[in-house]
């Protein structure tokens, strides 16, 4: 048998699998996503220290441009990249001191905690892979926020418990949509905001959920809610290469996928 064909029945096997057991399916979006992560270290890595490679269009730090807040080269390549690609305050549209003096929540913040681009707020953070990020080698313990290793499906907070909640690129990641939503306006206090980027595109092995209009909107019907942007993948990044003086970078969703800004206040 040809190694094309040993690859085909593996690829056939792989997404009946995903498709028949809930716990495979999981299993396989974690090891991606770790996958992905572990060779983003690595990136990080040449473009803040060997300065070999640009960080998604941003170029390598000169000196004076690195920040210096830790022992640890992660933590002062993760500060220096939210310095000077606060990409959030785009994808969001909300300012640095938006959330000034109040509570916020990041649901599926990833192992960079794009959060610490807001300033002057208590900073919160929920991801299912956060202890094996720390395995990978990403320093979560510190950034100045506080990590929980959870899925946003059921959030161990209070209700009312935060004055925001934000999420980027992230629900449509997530295994139950509807209940993470829920949460997200549970654990909000009356009249305390949402703010979250949805993609809509076709399901991935990480991505594994088709998301639309209607069904945002009828998942966070506790929420007076808005839809501020809606740009193809190709808007998105042309943005931020022009809000940024990036250089102009390829990437995957360049593709049919569409990008979603919301905002949203609790009832």
């Amino acid at each position: 048998m040809s190694r094309a064909n040993v690859r085909a029945i593996k690829h056939r096997a792989d997404a009946f699998l995903r498709k028949a057991s809930p716990a495979y399916r999981l299993r396989r979006k974690h090891e991606a996503e770790l996958a992905y992560w572990r060779g983003e270290l690595e990136h990080l890595r040449d473009w803040f220290q060997n300065g070999t490679r640009d960080w998604w269009g941003l170029k390598p730090p000169a000196t004076e441009q690195k920040l210096n807040i830790s022992d640890l080269w992660v933590v002062n390549a993760v500060a220096t990249r939210n310095a000077l690609r606060p990409t959030y305050w785009e994808r969001l549209r909300l300012e640095q001191g938006h959330f000034k003096g109040k509570r916020v929540l990041e649901v599926g913040s990833g192992p960079m905690a794009p959060i610490l681009q807001f300033s002057d707020c208590t900073r919160h953070c929920i991801d299912p892979l956060v202890n094996l990020y720390m395995q990978a080698g990403w320093p979560l313990f510190a950034y100045d926020a506080k990590f929980v290793n959870t899925g946003g499906e059921s959030l161990p907070y209070p209700d009312g418990y935060f004055d925001a909640v934000i999420s980027v690129n992230a629900l449509d990641h997530v295994d139950d949509f509807e209940r993470v939503a829920s949460e997200m306006q549970r654990v909000l206090k009356p009249g305390g905001g949402a703010y979250f980027e949805v993609e809509y595109h076709t399901p991935t092995v990480t991505e594994p959920l088709r998301l639309s209009d209607e069904r945002v909107v009828r998942a966070f019907c506790g929420c007076d809610l808005k839809l501020i942007t809606a740009r193809s993948g190709r808007e998105v990044f042309e943005t931020l290469v022009k809000r940024f003086n990036l250089v102009p970078f390829e990437f995957q969703h360049f593709g049919a996928a569409k990008f979603c800004t919301w905002h949203g206040i609790r009832k």
